[in-house]
Parts: C-alpha cells; structure tokens; sequence
C-alpha cells in the first residue's frame, strides 16, 4: 500500500512538471496517447523494450516517441482500448533496470511534434540508383563472402570485413601500393560497370574493394574518404538491408539519406571530397519522407522507425599516387599548413567543428553519465564568490559546477545543444542560474558584465594559437576590472595523475587522421600524451543488459592541444590578465588571475 501512494505521489509531481515545462496536460481519462514518466532517451529505454511488452500482448506497436536527454518519452496507440490494455498490464508493475524500479506512466491529452524537416538538398555529386541489382543477383552477390571465420583486426571492433585488390588501412585511411592482394575484385562485380554504362555513367573497372558487414545496431562514424590514395569517384552497393547514412558538411548542413538495400550508391563532387558520411550505431532507423513544404521538396524525419537488418557493403575505389588536386580544400590531406606554424583560421574553425562541436552533440548524453560533483579546487575557487556576484561558466557541460545558491546570479555557457538540455536539467531548482547556448552568451553580454569567471577544460579545444588567445581575450573583455577568473586545461606531462594506466605503453606507431592536410595522431587512452595537437578516442558505450549484449561501441575523435607547464600562464599575461595562482591538479593545469586595473 505505502508503495502505492510512493508511485501516485511520483505521477503527481510528474504531471506538474511535464505541464509547466511542455504545455502536456496529463489525464485519468483514458486515450490513445500514454507517456512514460521515467523512461525516455536519456535512461536508456531503446524500442526493443516496447516492442516485447506490446508483443506480449498480441498488439501493435504503438509510435514511439524519446525526445533527446529527456527521461521520459511518449506512445502513440492505433487506439484507446490498446492503450488502455497496456496501461492496465504494465502501469507499476514493469520492471525497467535491474535495480527493480518499476515503469509509471500517465494518459496524456497531446505529444509532442517530433518531425523534423531537412531544408537541405542531398550533396552535390551524390547519385542513388535505387533496385540497381535484382533479388537474384543480390543473393548472387551475398554467397560471394564467406563471414564464418572472424577476421581480428586492431581497428575495427565493430564489424567484419574483408579486402581484395589493396587492404584498405583504417589507421591511415590509405592502401600500400607496393603490397597488392591476391584476391583480387570478384569477377560477378563486372555486371556492376556493364550496367552502369547502360545509366550513361562510364566510370572504368575499380581496382580496390571493402566489403563490411553490418549487424543490427552497427554502424560506421562520420568521415570522409581520404583525398589523395584515391579517385574522384567511389561506389557503394547496399545487400540485404536499407540504412540512415548520415552527411555532414563542415558548413554546418546536415542531410539523412535512406540507402535502400539492392541500391548503388555513387560519390563524385562535393559528395566524394567536401562532405563526411557516416552511419548512426542504431537498431531502428527513422522513416524519412519527401514532402512539398513552402513548393519546396524537403524531407521530413519522422518518430516511426523501421528495424534494421544485417547489411552488407561493398564499396569500390579506385587507387592512385600523387597529391589530391581538388578544389575541396577543408578535408583535403593534401592542402599544406600554415607557413606561420599556426593554422590558418578557417582550417581551424573547420577541425574544431568536426572533431569537438560535431562529437560532443553525439557524446553529450554518455558524456554527461560521467560527470558528476565538481573538482574540489573548483569548489574551493567558487565557495569563496561574495554574494551579489554575477558568476559566469563558460563552456559548463552538464552544469555540474553550477553552484546551488540564490545569493548570486549565475549563468552558464554551452556550445553544445545536447550538453545544454543535460545542463537546463541539472540547474532548474537552482534559483538565480540559466544556460544558454555560448556564442549567444559571447554576443548578448556587455563588457566587464562579471565578478567571476570559471572555464573549465575548454581552452584545449581551441586548435590554434590565435584562438586560444581569442578566447582568452573574451574572458578578459567580460571580467570588470579585479574581476578573477578560474581557467583550467589538459596538462600534457600527465605522470602525477591518476589517468595513465602504470601497466599500459604507448603505441610506438601513431595512428593518424588527416583534416585539411594537418596529420593529427591518434591518442592511445591511459597512456602518457606524445604530441601536443592530438585526437583523443571517446568509446561511447552501449547498455551491457542481456538485449543489448554484444552491441558495438563507437570510437569519436576529440581534438585536444594538451599544455605544457608555464603555457597557459604566458598566454593569460599576453592578454593582460595578471596570473595570481597557477598549481597542477590531476593532470590539469590551472590558473587563477584577475583583470588588472587600468594604468
């Protein structure tokens, strides 16, 4: 009984939550639409749970509605009386982790919109020749691979693969020319060239082939082709399933295109050289559908989704030496550096983009599961802010170090819009704080707006001198004068830390990803940083529950320029900020400074 009155309680003061902050009218009245009080996209809840509590019961599948680091999420049922029989089977009484809690839920009088409209057209040079290859020979080209012995391989965890011609080299994204295979291009692909001359597409016979098998739930990150090992044109023929591929332009453009199984896919253009593509480690893809919105075609996503099969890629190259001589210069590995020694500003914004803003919007919900309390200098730093302060926290994440007192006015800065919801989360009850996104913080604060500052572990992301200095520089323009600011970095010299792993060495062959012709190594985790511009793998790590055992992880690349001692001191006196302390602490460098007065 008191178990009872505990979940009523807690459906109560979900309903006044969910209606002050979406307009969601929670009822006793039952309809089609049932919302899930604690379980949404930021506990985990995949689809496959829905999909057996509703099977259990002979139903459909209701719409399933998780919207992005929420803890609760919606179904839409065919109609009432399927909702009310799942209502009746499983309110209270389903279990939802192994801790035993149990699934509550409310009916509810609308949900959420959850389309989402792509105004973008696919990129240039992007062709998809649906039902290229019949059934027949589908299954024709399935038999080809045999997938029964597991090829280990260092890089890629996450699916099969195998190589005729040239080995296609994950770490270097390159083949070794003087180091041809035997096994060559099958030859049941010749009907590939021959029918695509019948399109009017004349492309010659490839002489390089990756064939990757994907099971449900694998996937592939963001990435482009490397420029100069290979041709103007690559191919990709989709078996045995239909895919989300994603396509990101460095500009900001974001295009999902539905890969249907039998189809060809053909990369020319701005496709093959100025955009990354890559596919999301899921076991649902949403439906997405062309619509005339405004007499414009646009794709509209969806909330219904279709399970994934296992698929298999085949995607052919063609090999070549010599520099790349594109007019694609952003992604290019043939595009010389800076002669300053520091990288120009748009190469710059360009890496930073793809390997901090782009990776932290698909980490934020893992990221922010692994930060919890505050550093303790940080804690000593701010406990010490007089009341009537305004306090900034630039670059906040979740919000962790957000402070709960009401004395003070705080607000918080985040570039990332899924760091932003984790942190609006985290600070609601917080009187006195908001979050908002941190270039709309930069441009809408006056100057010498802020007694204190506090930029926790953003500085390093900045991939060039100048805009280290740059950003520093807006710390000083928004301190008032005597105002002092809290900054801390990586430390490169990461000995007297407990990150290293005393029983793990460095890999002596640096593996390397090339952006706009800027070699940048591969970190190995738990091991003494080597260089000072490097990529740093986050593993972003699936549920290990008996349902989702076995699913791969995904490995994104941050970009970190790691500081030696004294670094961050020097740049902070160059902007005129006066260093008053600077201490090392777990592998972080740290200063304290202050905003000098004017002479």
């Amino acid at each position: 009984m008191e178990e009872d009155k505990k979940t009523e309680r807690k459906r109560k003061r979900f309903a006044a939550r969910l209606k002050n902050s979406k307009g969601i009218i929670c009822s006793d009245i039952p309809g089609p639409h049932v919302v899930l009080c604690n379980a949404g996209q930021a506990t985990g809840l995949e689809k496959e749970f829905i999909f057996n509590l509703t099977n259990t019961l002979g139903i459909p599948l209701p719409k399933y509605i998780a919207e992005k680091g929420e803890s609760h999420s919606f179904l839409v049922f065919k109609n009432t009386e399927h909702a009310k029989l799942f209502f009746n089977e499983y309110n209270a009484k389903a279990k939802i982790d192994e801790n035993g809690n149990e699934l509550y839920m409310h009916y509810v009088e609308n949900v959420p919109s959850t389309e989402t409209v792509c105004p973008h057209p696919n990129p240039k040079g992007l062709t998809l020749l649906n039902n290229f290859i019949s059934e027949d020979e589908e299954k024709l080209f399935l038999n080809i691979f045999d997938w029964t012995q597991e090829i280990e391989s260092s890089v890629l965890k996450n699916r099969q693969v195998r190589h005729y011609g040239y080995e296609f080299r994950y770490g270097s994204n390159d083949v070794d020319l003087a180091n041809p295979l035997e096994e060559k291009i099958p030859d049941v692909c010749d009907i590939l060239w021959r029918r695509l001359r019948e399109y009017g597409i004349d492309v010659g016979v490839p002489d390089q082939l990756t064939v990757n098998k994907y099971l449900a739930g694998q996937g592939i990150p963001s990435h482009v082709d490397k420029h100069s090992p290979f041709g103007d044109t690559i191919l990709s023929l989709s078996l045995g399933s239909s895919v989300v591929m994603e396509w990101k332009h460095h500009s900001g453009k974001w295009v999902p295109v539905v890969v249907k199984e039998r189809s060809l896919l053909i990369m020319q253009d701005e496709a093959r050289y100025d955009w990354q593509h890559g596919i999301q480690p899921r076991t649902y893809d949403p439906i997405i559908e062309s619509r005339t919105i405004d007499n414009t075609n646009m794709k509209v996503i969806t909330s219904d989704t279709v399970p994934r099969q296992t698929r298999i890629s085949l995607t052919f190259r063609w090999t070549r030496s010599g520099p790349c001589e594109c007019s694609y210069k952003t992604l290019c590995d043939s595009v010389s550096k800076a002669s300053d020694g520091d990288l120009e500003d748009q190469i710059a914004s360009n890496l930073e983009e793809l390997h901090v803003h782009q990776v932290y919007e698909q980490i934020a919900g893992h990221f922010s599961t692994t930060r919890h309390k505050p550093w303790p200098r940080v804690v000593e730093f701010t406990q010490r802010v007089q009341p009537g302060a305004v306090l900034l926290d630039l670059g906040c994440g979740n919000g962790k170090n957000i402070l709960h007192r009401s004395d003070i006015l705080q607000i918080a800065g985040e570039r990332s819009s899924g760091l932003l919801v984790e942190c609006k989360e985290n600070i609601r009850e917080v009187n006195a704080a908001d979050c908002v996104r941190l270039d709309l913080l930069h441009s809408c604060l006056r100057d010498s707006c802020a007694d204190v500052i506090i930029c926790i572990a953003v500085i390093h992301h900045f991939s060039s001198r100048a805009r280290r200095l740059q950003a520093l520089t807006t710390i000083h323009r928004l301190l008032r004068t005597n105002g002092q600011a809290l900054i801390t970095v990586w430390a490169k010299d990461q000995t007297k830390s407990n990150y290293l792993l005393k029983t793990k060495s460095p890999n002596t062959e640096d593996r390397q990803v090339t952006v706009a012709g800027l070699n940048l190594p591969v970190h190995e985790n738990r091991t003494q940083f080597q260089h000072k511009d490097l990529l740093v793998p986050w593993k972003l790590r699936r549920k290990t529950d008996n349902k989702l055992a076995g699913q791969p992880e995904s490995t994104l690349l941050r970009f970190y320029h790691v500081f030696e001692e004294g670094e961050l001191d020097r740049l902070c006196e160059e902007v005129e900020l006066e260093v008053e302390r600077s201490f090392y602490e777990e592998g972080n460098w740290c200063v304290v400074c202050k905003k000098r007065e004017v002479q």
